[in-house]
């Protein structure tokens, strides 16, 4: 009887201690489920921070964490359209299926640009009809997400609400910071080139005008017409900078330096660990405001 009580105590004790295991479809929704967590969780994320989310596959590592998560945390709005529904279908684990507690799709906690209308064909390129669901790389909305997360955690795992609240707090206040201190410092107006529509909601928030992109049609390669127009935009302008994603190629942004003169050209991370200076969201978002300077 004694040898059961204790038993009884150790596999209470040890459940008391138990983190949520959460999984997510990328590094900057994993480092914010992190400082939101902290030590009450445990954190893994399928995407490299130098992988393009888009284009994953379906690998068995993946189906393997998703079948012991108790939250599955995605972008949504089609980013992960291509390769998560094979994944949380073969991890058997209702838990984190769309509509159940274990599921969170960060885009359902934020108001997306872009939203397409219509019918759509591949012609089209790779078009997001929900909007853009690149939103993580504004601080604001980021911070949105934040708050989404910290209530789901709550509903998840209440023993530890106090903790979730207080590391949400330090979260808004550091964000909250970064955001006065990055928009005194980026100088608005500037006029940029990008390669694909990742940077948009990140520009937008610190005054940054986008000019146009090299990758008119998500997907599809430019065209030579497409190059030949952004040269001669660029030369009428007087616009000098050019950002590429780190997970596209940057020959394109090249060709054109060659033609204009002073062209500065910048390959950019645009998720946690998609460089060795960006070690977290913070980080990343100071290193995309190091980019735009002259």
């Amino acid at each position: 009887m004694k040898s059961i009580l204790i038993g009884l105590l150790l596999v209470l004790g040890m459940s008391s201690y138990a983190q949520l295991r959460i999984v997510t479809t990328t590094t900057n929704l994993a480092d914010i489920a992190k400082k939101i967590g902290g030590e009450s969780v445990s954190v893994h994320s399928l995407a490299k921070g130098t992988q393009d989310p888009h284009f994953l596959e379906a690998k068995p590592s993946y189906t393997f964490k998703v079948a012991k998560a108790d939250l599955l945390i995605s972008i949504g709005a089609g980013l992960e359209v291509g390769w998560l529904p094979l994944v949380v279908r073969g991890s058997r684990n209702p838990k984190v299926r769309i509509g159940q507690e274990g599921r969170l799709e960060a885009y359902a906690l934020v108001k997306l640009t872009d939203e397409v209308k219509g019918k759509l064909t591949r012609a089209h390129g790779d078009v997001h009809p929900e909007g853009n669901p690149h939103f993580m790389l504004s601080p604001s909305k980021a911070l949105e997400v934040a708050k989404g997360v910290r209530d789901r955690f709550i509903k998840l795992d209440e023993s530890n609400r106090q903790a979730y609240e207080n590391n949400y707090i330090a979260y808004e206040k550091r964000t909250k910071e970064l955001i006065k201190d990055l928009s005194a410092k980026i100088k608005k107006g500037t006029k940029i080139i990008t390669f694909h529509r990742t940077l948009t909601y990140f520009l937008d928030e610190f005054g940054i005008q986008v000019q146009n992109v090299l990758e008119p049609k998500p997907g599809i390669p430019p065209t030579a017409s497409h190059i030949i127009s952004v040269i001669e935009q660029m030369k009428k302008e007087g616009i000098r900078h050019i950002l590429v994603e780190n997970y596209f190629d940057d020959s394109v942004a090249k060709r054109i330096s060659k033609s204009i003169k002073n062209v500065k050209i910048n390959n950019v991370a645009v998720a946690v660990d998609g460089s060795s200076q960006v070690k977290d969201i913070f980080s990343l978002y100071e290193s995309l405001a190091l980019a735009l300077e002259d």
